[in-house]
């Protein structure tokens, strides 16, 4: 039976929850911990496919734009084909190209290091921990390229090319069979299972575009200004930190700082006078906060829609679960869940407490 509220002038049923509504939250909380750790146990065998998922998501829109111009799908493969595979030559020029200018520089870097940086961190060092100064002695920069250090380099990198071929494989086949799986969901549930099902699926997918193609337009203005400004003032390897510009961006907070600190600590190390890499810092710091704190708002819009307090939690857990990698995908993931939870009843308010704020989250 339903209780009345008799405080009122007009007396109004009093809602409450139903018994399954109240442990769904706790249940749902605890499935994703568990899918996770499961996740984390098997993700060489799973992890290519979420990134050639994902990936495939960036590609979408071009194949269904190609398919409605009637564009053969063999073509329309090919064409992707050709895009990734230019993308990874040019990495494979610039990290080429590196190489031997990391070698010509390191000798300058090691004096600088033993002449300047060592002894003004000595006093330092002595008293917070002498072990760590007697490491920091005894660094050598080129102790970064020893043989036994290039060969497992070297094999990183044979695993990293076969990995990305996989990937690659994976999502040829995914993009192939774009549009097949909502026919298969018209097919397999009642019109009005198959609405709702397909409903999640188009959020979910429309989101993550949006996200994926705004971040991607966002790190490259970051890494082009990136690159501009350190080409400017004469710091070595501008072209690869722009690079890792782009990559470190992708992880949210944590990559843009360790994308702001390395050519920095790079300028002190190259440059003799401290006045350089000072004018260096400030612009590159300030070009960074335009782009993050004013453009990439303005070009992200309400494609995130998630509480910053969550996207650190959700970098740290899918760090844990995947790696650098999961941390890439941490955001999209997170995203495509506060969708699944949106379309389910039960789990609604939890999407509302994962959003970045109330009002963002409709109620239906």
């Amino acid at each position: 039976m339903k209780q009345v509220d008799i405080t009122s002038d007009n007396p109004q049923p009093v809602a409450h929850s139903k018994p399954s509504n109240i442990y769904a939250i706790p249940i749902a909380i605890a499935s994703v911990v568990i899918i996770g750790i499961f996740l984390h146990f098997i993700s060489d065998a799973f992890l290519t496919f979420v990134a050639a998922l994902f990936l495939a998501n960036i590609f979408m829109p071009l194949v269904a734009f190609l398919q409605k111009k009637k564009v053969p799908m063999v073509f329309v493969i090919l064409l992707v084909l050709a895009v990734v595979a230019g993308v990874l030559f040019g990495l494979v020029i610039v990290i080429a190209s590196s190489v031997s200018s990391i070698i010509e520089v390191i000798p300058h870097y090691q004096q600088r290091w033993d002449q300047v940086f060592l002894p003004a961190l000595s006093s330092l060092l002595d008293r917070i921990d002498p072990d760590l100064k007697q490491q920091l002695t005894a660094f050598n920069f080129s102790s970064l390229f020893q043989p036994g250090k290039m060969i497992a380099a070297f094999s990183s990198i044979t695993n990293l090319i076969s990995s990305s071929a996989l990937i690659l494989l994976f999502m040829l086949f995914i993009l192939a069979s774009h549009g097949a799986f909502r026919l298969k969901i018209e097919s397999a549930f009642p019109p009005r299972g198959s609405f709702h099902l397909k409903q999640i699926v188009e959020n979910t997918e429309a989101r993550v575009r949006r996200y994926l193609i705004t971040t991607l337009i966002i790190n490259t203005a970051a890494a082009l200004a990136m690159t501009i400004v350190l080409y400017l003032f004469g710091v070595d390897l501008a072209i690869l930190w722009g690079m890792l510009t782009f990559l470190l961006m992708f992880i949210p907070s944590i990559g843009s700082i360790l994308a702001i600190l390395l050519p920095i600590l790079v300028a002190f190390l190259q440059f003799d006078q401290v006045a350089t890499p000072i004018f260096l810092s400030i612009t590159v710091i300030i070009t960074q906060l335009i782009i993050g704190s004013y453009i990439a708002p303005r070009v992200m819009g309400s494609s995130l829609n998630l509480s910053p307090l969550l996207i650190l939690i959700s970098i740290i857990f899918w760090g844990w679960v995947w790696g650098p990698l999961g941390m890439i995908l941490a955001v999209p993931i997170t995203s495509a869940m506060t969708i699944i939870f949106d379309h389910i009843e039960p789990l609604r308010p939890l999407a509302i407490l994962m959003s970045a704020g109330p009002k963002k989250v409709k109620r239906r």
